[in-house]
């Protein structure tokens, strides 16, 4: 199969690492990078190797941890994916992880069908983080930034260059749907919501939805409780 996605696994414990890899290689569209990382430091510097589609990051490592590993493979290779996967159901490190850029947060007793549905999610332009965990960090990250985010954000004339129909998109974003769900809620074609979406990240100025959907809540732009309407 062509364009398999390319999946680097940055973990500890080589028994954790190993059952990933014999988890993943069944799968017919995912190529696991031989060259795993054992600590953060490992997963900046064989990302930008090996240049992954996905990397699957524990969140406590030696030497640098998990969130600061994802922040500066997102910093470094906007267009690598990251996924955290931990044994940590936490809200603090969830908000953590959104900040840093993650597209996905797991906990390691997840099933192989939601591990696969997770990674081929995010690569398709989802952002798979448990809904209600993924709302909660939101509500924290808006409520840590409060005014002077939002005191930046009216400053900022891209912020408010949104359109009603990217804002839309946008709620949906927020809401951890992929464009092909986006298409769906909104009637319109996967294809119009892939463009709404760049022009939201033209406009705010990110790279990713991930990064999109944390300014958006962080500015007040949208709220993360908002998509009934739409559904």
């Amino acid at each position: 199969m062509e364009n398999k996605i390319k999946v680097l696994l940055a973990d500890d414990h080589p028994v954790v690492r190993e059952g990933l890899r014999t988890m993943l290689s069944t799968a017919p569209d995912i190529e696991v990078i031989s060259d795993e990382a054992c600590d953060g430091l490992e997963a900046v510097e064989k990302a930008n190797e090996h240049r992954p589609d996905v990397v699957l990051m524990d969140l406590r490592m030696p030497n640098l941890d998990g969130i600061e590993a994802t922040r500066r493979i997102k910093s470094q290779l906007p267009n690598t994916l990251v996924i955290i996967l931990t044994i940590y159901d936490n809200d603090a490190y969830i908000v953590d992880a959104v900040r840093a850029g993650a597209g996905g947060y797991l906990l390691k007793d997840a099933s192989k069908g939601l591990l696969l549905h997770t990674i081929r999610a995010v690569t398709s332009g989802g952002m798979l983080i448990k809904t209600d965990l993924l709302r909660e960090a939101m509500l924290n990250l808006a409520d840590a930034t409060g005014a002077q985010i939002k005191e930046k954000a009216a400053g900022g004339t891209t912020l408010n260059n949104l359109t009603t129909r990217e804002r839309d998109v946008l709620r949906l974003v927020v809401d951890g749907r992929s464009n092909k769900e986006i298409g769906r809620a909104l009637s319109i074609s996967e294809d119009t919501a892939k463009k709404h979406m760049q022009a939201i990240l033209s406009k705010l100025g990110v790279s990713d939805r991930t990064q999109a959907a944390v300014k958006a809540v962080r500015a007040g732009i949208v709220s993360p409780f908002s998509n009934e309407e739409l559904q």
